[in-house]
């Protein structure tokens, strides 16, 4: 913080979720170094130290900082997999491109960064004559001081996207990195100041939300509240902030379906149904997690994802073999599987597909599961599971598949597969969510080209327009 690390606060264990052992530790802020954390950012905002900074020379420091992340990325992805139990191979091959990606993405920004001009004049009904002519030069300016709440799931990613957006928009940000995954965002924040960012304009404080967190959101200095992270966690966030008016960015859960019609290439569906809903152990807040198929073609699709999710290996998280590897620690672990036996216990699915895991694995570790029959309105039907299940629904109309689709409290992404062009833009119009992908699952383009989320999902704007406010100046022409 203010360009120092700070030693003071309480030891906390880092936890190999492969392994179980605690490699490491880590120290909780003190209510009094988060004061401090903030009081930097106030100051390093205030001063402009950052914000006035020309576009081109905050480029430089961006792009710096996207070179570096690529230049070490081994390491990154060693990091990541240790801390949150995501394999190194994804890792490598995705959240550590992305977060090089957002800085270089956002270096492009601060060089372009433009507002825009509008003309008007006043009505004759008004003033006679119709008085001078106006222009409006809109500008966007930076929205603050900046808290950023990161989630564990993929903390260098998001974290990086973040991070660099509000950078780019001249911020000055406090970033909490979750309690349970600290390790890639204190190197990130390191890397950050090798590049040329000067102090107070990022601070990073560790500790719980309870905590640390609750300091952050209530303290009256910060402009903005950021979080990426549960349902739950976003309803607690928006009632502390509403306490200064300070306003809030909220990407929340989702529970996204998956919807497959009998026209569809039923090859290329299952092969993107298994990736949705298994890559990084189904720790991902746009999963597919919800699978609805045409009746005509549901038991063959749906046995063919289990198929393939069957034969995905499973181990250690730092293995490069590796696709399935632990979920973030034991008492996760418990709640998913908890999700399924509740599930099959009531009658609420059956059971399609559950590989048998590895021998020697620890706690941790949750195998990809397919359910079927999933009766609508259920608990697994409903609720975001946040692991690597997969609830599987036939049916038999484009009406009934969008009322499934539509059926949760959720609105984060939808996906749709079909031959028929009409209908994919008929049924991602009829999809409320603020993504839809046709044929596909994820989207490339992970920094400009994102929805906003609705309904339980939250309400954010997205990328560095997320971190600007619109400042409008009315300037009187008159004719010459």
């Amino acid at each position: 913080m203010g360009g120092r690390e700070a030693t003071g606060g309480t030891p906390l264990p880092i936890t190999d979720p492969s392994t179980g052992e605690r490699p490491a530790r880590y120290l909780a802020a003190t209510a009094e170094e988060v004061d401090a954390a903030i009081g930097a950012a106030r100051a390093s905002f205030d001063t402009g130290v950052w914000r006035r900074m020309p576009g081109p020379r905050k480029a430089e420091v961006l792009e710096a900082a996207a070179a570096a992340i690529r230049a070490d990325a081994a390491r990154f992805a060693a990091l990541e997999a240790l801390d949150t139990g995501k394999a190194v191979s994804g890792a490598l091959t995705n959240d550590v491109y992305e977060a090089a990606n957002a800085f270089s993405y956002a270096a492009a920004v601060a060089r372009t960064a433009h507002g825009d001009v509008r003309r008007a004049t006043f009505p004759p009904e008004l003033l006679p004559g119709g008085g001078p002519r106006v222009l409006t030069v809109r500008e966007p300016e930076p929205a603050g001081v900046v808290v950023e709440l990161l989630p564990w799931n993929g903390p260098l990613m998001t974290g990086s996207q973040r991070i660099a957006s509000a950078l780019a928009a001249g911020c000055s940000i406090v970033a909490k990195p979750p309690a349970d995954a600290v390790i890639t965002l204190v190197e990130l924040g390191r890397l950050l100041t090798a590049a040329g960012l000067p102090p107070g304009v990022l601070n990073i404080v560790l500790g719980s939300g309870a905590t640390v967190g609750e300091q952050l959101i209530t303290d009256p200095r910060v402009d903005l509240i950021s979080l990426t992270g549960g349902t739950a966690t976003g309803r607690h966030v928006m009632a502390a902030a509403a306490r200064n008016l300070t306003p809030v960015h909220l990407e929340l859960g989702g529970k996204s379906p998956v919807v497959v019609f009998a026209d569809a290439d039923l090859e290329q569906a299952v092969g993107w149904a298994m990736m949705a809903a298994f890559v990084n152990m189904g720790e991902v807040c746009v999963a597919g997690s919800r699978l609805l198929v045409e009746e005509s073609v549901y038991e063959d699709v749906v046995r063919s994802v289990a198929a393939a999710a069957a034969t995905l290996p499973v181990g250690d998280a730092l293995d490069p073999k590796t696709f399935i590897g632990p979920l973030i620690h034991e008492r996760h672990a418990n709640r998913v599987r908890g999700y399924v036996s509740r599930a099959l216990g009531a009658g609420d699915a059956t059971l399609v597909g559950t590989p048998e895991l590895p021998p020697g694995l620890g706690p941790a570790y949750a195998a990809p599961t397919v359910l079927g029959g999933v009766r609508r309105g259920c608990e697994l039907e409903q609720e975001e599971v946040f692991g690597p299940v997969l609830a599987a629904m036939p049916f038999r109309t484009e009406r009934e598949a969008g009322e499934l689709a539509n059926g949760t409290a959720y609105g984060l992404n939808g996906t749709v597969f079909t031959g028929n062009l009409e209908r994919a833009f008929r049924f991602a119009d009829t999809l409320d969510c603020g993504e839809v992908n046709v044929n596909c699952h994820f989207a490339p383009d992970m920094n400009g080209g994102r929805g906003e989320p609705r309904r339980a999902s939250g309400f954010s704007r997205t990328g560095v327009d997320a971190y600007t406010r619109i400042k409008a100046v009315n300037i009187s022409v008159h004719s010459g």
